[in-house]
């Protein structure tokens, strides 16, 4: 005979000054209340400012509505130990740090005191050196998409008060993906190819279901900790709000990865997403950077426009299946219309997966386990000849974000630029340390962008 027991009705409980959890919005466990958490966040409002209205107000309301770690908060720059310099990077610099006393985490109504999370905990510091640079605009869309799965994750905020720039304070990782590609290329098969690459459509198409546009995707920008992908993110803009009749005069990014239309001065919008992809695509099964061999300048920029794309070298061909090679391209379309979607390219890259996982053989199975055996049966000669080409890196590449004058920007400058008696604006001096023999243009270069040129479409 079975006997029904009823269920048994949770407890209400109540913090010391009578918040209940019947209150839905309000969680109370172990010493911990999330309104008295957040009231007294509310009460040290008044004790700090970031000596901006509009971050403060972000910060603000993260430490009220947002629950644990999941908030952003204003960390003071003290609690910051062991500071180490990492590398320069988008809008300024990069460094390690530890965090000497965590984080706000909960207030405890027994201890009477704050909870506190990641103490001890090495983290990354982004030192925000361009003042051109919407810091709480950035926040806004960490708001947005912060501790979203395959994101970076942002902790805070908080000042050097030296130089006055504004951090963020975010997870540090072990490596971003053009870094371990350099080092892990002739380790890699095709099968953690795959998994990279469906990692980072997955997360392009959450950004995309939301409507959002990640508008700088490239290596340097996705970060990898035990083998797991995340993108990080310094500009969103919404699909829905963009016009398609702006003419932009400057845009910001590193040039190979910026999409043909954006060149000429159109919107960054989804389908631009697609169009850097296909840079990170290319430097997975290349071992370098699109357009590493060349000058990142105007002249490129009007190549790209025309239909240039970078090239595989034809030692590698047989070791990247023909699809692959097909779908690379096409997300370089110069029709942004022809280009996949994010969700098109998740289910290419997941089908691809689990037909591993079940051992199902086709056609796009037997192109990678070929392509696989190709690279494995290298010769000494063949790589060291490889080396040597992968080494020709050009003094005038950029590979750092910065702002660019579009095509429609430099649209009465071209002819003075062609003729040599205005400077290109998008030509940055070579490091003399790192200066080689190779002319940026020859003559014979020169003649030909000129011929180009009269066909661009602007």
């Amino acid at each position: 005979m079975n006997i029904l027991i009823p269920q048994e009705i949770k407890k209400i409980e109540y913090c010391p000054v009578g918040h209940s959890s019947k209150d839905y919005k309000n969680f109370i466990s172990y010493g911990r209340c999330s309104l008295c958490t957040k009231e007294h966040f509310i009460q040290e409002f008044k004790t700090w400012s970031s000596g901006n209205a509009n971050i403060d107000k972000i910060i603000r309301e993260s430490q009220m509505n947002d629950i644990g770690d999941k908030k952003l908060d204003w960390i003071p720059y003290d609690n910051f130990q062991n500071i180490e310099y990492i590398a320069d990077g988008d809008h300024g610099s990069v460094y390690s740090a530890k965090l000497e006393n965590g984080i706000k985490w909960d207030w405890n109504f027994v201890k009477k005191n704050w909870e506190y999370h990641s103490i001890g905990k090495k983290v990354a510091l982004k030192e925000i050196k361009d003042s051109r640079y919407d810091i709480a605009e950035f926040l806004e869309v960490v708001k947005t998409i912060n501790f979203t799965k395959s994101f970076v994750e942002y902790y805070g905020f908080s000042k050097n008060p030296s130089t006055q720039n504004y951090i963020f304070i975010m997870v540090l990782f072990d490596d971003n993906l053009h870094n371990f590609l350099t080092k892990k290329f002739w380790d890699l098969g095709w099968g953690q190819k795959i998994n990279i690459l469906f990692s980072i459509t997955a997360s392009l198409e959450r950004l995309h279901e939301k409507n959002l546009v990640h508008c700088d995707l490239r290596g340097d920008n996705i970060f990898i900790n035990n083998d797991v992908i995340n993108l990080d993110l310094y500009k969103l803009k919404n699909d829905l709000i963009l016009e398609n009749n702006n003419k932009n005069n400057e845009t910001y990014g590193s040039i190979p990865y910026i999409p043909p239309e954006v060149l000429r001065g159109n919107e960054f919008k989804i389908d631009g997403d697609i169009y850097s992809f296909g840079g990170i695509m290319y430097e997975i099964v290349a071992a370098q950077r699109p357009f590493a061999d060349q000058a990142h300048d105007t002249y490129l920029m009007i190549d790209i426009c025309n239909g240039v794309r970078p090239k595989v070298p034809d030692l590698m061909l047989n070791w990247i299946p023909e699809w692959y090679l097909d779908l690379m391209y096409r997300c370089w379309s110069d029709d942004p219309s022809e280009r996949p979607t994010a969700i098109e390219l998740t289910n290419l890259f997941w089908g691809i997966y689990r037909k591993r996982m079940y051992h199902i053989v086709d056609d796009v199975m037997r192109q990678l386990k070929i392509a696989d055996e190709n690279q494995q049966n290298i010769s000494k000669f063949q790589k060291q000849e490889l080396f040597s080409y992968l080494n020709k890196l050009h003094p005038q590449s950029w590979y750092i974000d910065r702002y660019i004058h579009t095509l429609h920007g430099l649209h009465d400058l071209l002819e003075e630029i062609k003729s040599g008696k205005s400077s290109d604006p998008n030509l940055l001096k070579p490091n003399k340390s790192t200066t080689s023999s190779v002319n940026t243009h020859n003559n014979d270069v020169e003649t030909e962008i000129k011929s180009k040129q009269e066909n661009i479409i602007l």
